[in-house]
């Protein structure tokens, strides 16, 4: 049954970076079964399709709600590239869900996600966590991995030969009510609708280093970053290797991961983040105010044991000389167990 919104009831620009995914049809169909307000949301998808595997979408083409924008994966440049896309279908909504193509949902995630955001204590809040994961059994039902939890997001790799780009891992299921975490999730993150203007994707930027640009940048425009209180929205479980923009090749993806990792390094090690334009750091706090509250020491190379550990901000994590002490490179966090 259908609940119909009250006329007060606000409206989710909900964005999503779809690539030749057969679960895109699904992805939606839950979103909008599962939706307190279906009639509220507002889809903006950059669907770049394969010819040669056609999917069936047309139930939601002329559906209202739904904006496109077609490519095909010969034109793509990458998930980055396709997000900047989606975030030009934004019209004005109050709220807005980055998602992947294959998700799944609990029942009035909408409401609740708006309930959540509303609770907190930040004008400009994200929630954003490494959604937990679901699979599908052989006969079609759905099964959330539920043991774990509204799960932090770890830290488990922080070197050169990345192009210091962090490798974000599952942490810890969260105990905490309003717990703050360190980094925004490239497969959920709700936030305010404006945050697709003030924070536009990168289209330069590659798979690697991507969430920690936007991170970073979403962090010195003066967003505040939270886990929600429980896990709405989850993630597939690939039974086997999903069709990513890889496939293009190493030669392709060995160039646009050298441009990504390179407007990276640009925006954390060089005194030029703003040659960036609209992609540099925010107005509102400093790269050191982000160093202090998340444990990096970007010059250093080092982190706080607490990022290698998902241990959540609590409101910051650089409180004094001794924390600076204790940060670690990634080869001494490794010497000392806090990494595999």
């Amino acid at each position: 049954m259908t609940t119909v919104a009250p006329m007060t009831a606000p409206t989710i620009f909900v964005t999503i970076a779809a690539y030749t995914d057969p679960d895109l049809p699904r992805t939606l169909r839950r979103a909008l079964d599962t939706a307190r307000w279906p009639d509220r949301l507002r889809f903006g998808i950059c669907f770049q399709a394969d010819p040669k595997a056609p999917i069936d979408v047309a139930a939601f083409r002329q559906a209202p709600g739904f904006r496109w924008i077609d490519t095909t994966i010969d034109q793509s440049q990458g998930g980055p590239w396709a997000r900047h896309i989606c975030q030009s279908l934004w019209r004005g909504e109050p709220y807005t869900l980055q998602i992947d193509s294959h998700m799944d949902f609990e029942p009035e995630w909408d409401a609740r996600l708006i309930e959540m955001l509303e609770a907190l204590p930040s004008e400009k809040a994200i929630l954003t966590m490494n959604a937990p994961l679901f699979h599908e059994t052989p006969d079609g039902r759905i099964v959330h991995h539920k043991n774990m939890g509204v799960p932090a997001t770890r830290v488990s790799g922080w070197g050169e030969a990345a192009g210091w780009a962090p490798w974000f891992d599952f942490g810890p299921p969260n105990q905490q009510q309003a717990a703050r975490t360190r980094f925004v999730n490239g497969n959920f993150g709700f936030s305010r609708g404006i945050w697709n203007v003030e924070v536009p994707q990168d289209p330069g930027h590659y798979y690697w280093g991507e969430e920690f640009s936007i991170t970073v940048r979403s962090f010195t425009w003066g967003y505040d970053l939270y886990l929600p209180d429980a896990a709405l929205v989850w993630h597939k479980m690939h039974d086997g290797p999903p069709r990513r923009h890889w496939e293009h090749g190493e030669g392709t993806v060995a160039r646009r991961n050298r441009e990504g990792l390179a407007r990276l390094h640009q925006l954390l090690f060089t005194a030029q983040p703003q040659a960036l334009g609209p992609f540099g750091l925010g107005r509102v706090r400093s790269l050191r105010d982000y160093e202090i509250y998340a444990g990096f020491d970007f010059q250093g190379r080092r982190a706080h044991p607490d990022v290698f550990t998902g241990t959540a901000p609590d409101p910051v994590t650089i409180h004094s000389t001794s924390d600076w002490d204790a940060c670690l490179t990634e080869e001494q966090a490794r010497a000392q167990g806090f990494l595999g």
